[in-house]
């Protein structure tokens, strides 16, 4: 038998053969590694390398982008990006505080932004925010985070001071889904976590709103409970000491102690009905429909005082009747009137009316319909103005104290967020 003959590699041969297997076992680590951290793509897989080998600070700033596809927020919905006192955020209801955010802005200061160049078309992450160090998206992520921060820490304060839901609230918690349901059927959805999905992205489901619901009542309980007491305290002792404090910076805004008052006051608008529409689209009435309209709002002045007359009880006739869009989901209320408003001239004639007293009431009659009134402050203006920022004051106070003892921890890598189309829910 011939004696096989011993193949002798060269070196460079060596070095191939191991450089092969090192670029294979990589590539095999790499694949795994990429399939655990679901990524998605060479950009987010470079991005979570580039973290590893130099982790950047643990803030808003951890990613360029938090956009992922919908079938990835739906996976990691459940992950916990942030805890307070125990309780855990996940994506899910992170999903609900972002996008509540990004609607609350854009409700309020939408014309300003979109002054400002934000293009309701393009994503959020590609868009720097003029008003931050970052893109919109950073904006109203860090927005949310602190928004839940906030609600947690004063809920955790309530609970700690078993301070409870009113009946009224807990009644709605009870009909939350319902009411959901409804919607979601009027709205052509199928479900009502379908309809929330496509409100607030992928992976956000009736549990993650309930929480958000939850939360806010109860945050909101304990900053009443908390606010009332200190409202009470607040005396005319203590409203001349802060103006006197205060009296030069206030000087520079125009306010002195005789700056005149300020009012405050409810309505419930009844506007006639039928009319002619007239080719400039006016709309005139007949004496008939006007002597109606005056009818039906005297007979809702009647049932009111019969039924007591209070302030609470004139607010909600105004949330239920009322037709002034402005005004009729907060009780008919217009806060900080003066003397000059630019509004109807027989609605600022009625407040301001020589002897007008807190608690005053009566009809008027104005281009727009009939008017029942209600005053239910007039205050001088440094009044007003002094108790209203010892109350701010004592309000941000009370939201730091809960906050300093429910502290927050952020996971910035586990954050991911879905992506809507803006214009399609806006």
């Amino acid at each position: 038998m011939k004696e096989r003959k011993k193949i002798k590699l060269k070196t460079w041969h060596w070095i191939a053969i191991i450089t092969a297997a090192v670029l294979l076992v990589t590539s095999i680590g790499i694949g795994i590694w990429w399939a655990v951290m679901d990524v998605e793509s060479f950009s987010e897989g470079w991005t979570l390398i580039k973290n590893l080998v130099n982790p950047p600070e643990n803030d808003i700033y951890y990613k360029d982008s938090y956009s992922v596809s919908d079938k990835k927020a739906q996976k990691w919905a459940d992950k916990v990006v942030a805890t307070v006192g125990g309780r855990k955020l996940t994506n899910g209801q992170l999903q609900v505080y972002y996008w509540m955010e990004v609607f609350s802005y854009l409700n309020y200061n939408g014309y300003y932004a979109l002054g400002q160049g934000l293009d309701l078309a393009k994503p959020l992450d590609e868009q720097p925010c003029p008003d931050f160090d970052g893109s919109w998206q950073q904006y109203f992520l860090d927005m949310a985070l602190k928004s839940w921060h906030r609600e947690q820490a004063l809920a955790l304060m309530a609970e700690a001071n078993n301070v409870t839901l009113s009946a009224e609230e807990q009644a709605d918690l009870k009909q939350l889904q319902t009411e959901l349901a409804v919607s979601a059927v009027d709205e052509g959805f199928s479900s009502v976590d379908a309809m929330l999905q496509h409100d607030m992205g992928a992976g956000c489901d009736f549990d993650d709103y309930y929480t958000y619901r939850q939360t806010y009542y109860l945050a909101n309980a304990w900053f009443s409970h908390k606010s009332e007491a200190y409202l009470d305290s607040i005396g005319p002792k203590e409203i001349e000491a802060y103006f006197r404090s205060h009296q030069e910076e206030l000087a520079k805004e125009g306010i002195s102690k005789s700056s005149g008052l300020y009012y405050d006051v409810r309505h419930i608008l009844i506007r006639p009905e039928g009319g002619a529409e007239e080719a400039d689209g006016t709309i005139t009435y007949t004496d008939a429909q006007w002597s109606a309209c005056e009818e039906k709002a005297q007979a809702l002045l009647d049932q009111w005082l019969q039924a007591g007359g209070t302030e609470p009880l004139f607010a909600e006739y105004a949330n239920n009747h009322s037709a002034d869009t402005g005004s009729n989901t907060s009780g008919g209320l217009y806060e900080n009137l003066t003397a000059g408003e630019d509004i109807l001239e027989e609605f600022v004639a009625w407040y301001t009316a020589a002897g007008r007293q807190n608690g005053d009431y009566g009809l008027i009659k104005t281009k727009q319909g009939y008017h029942i009134m209600y005053l239910s402050a007039a205050d001088p203006q440094w009044e007003a103005i002094s108790r209203e920022r010892l109350l701010k004051e004592a309000s941000d106070t009370l939201v730091q104290e809960a906050k300093d003892a429910y502290p927050m921890e952020v996971t910035y890598k586990n954050i991911v967020l879905s992506v809507i189309n803006l214009k399609d829910v806006l």
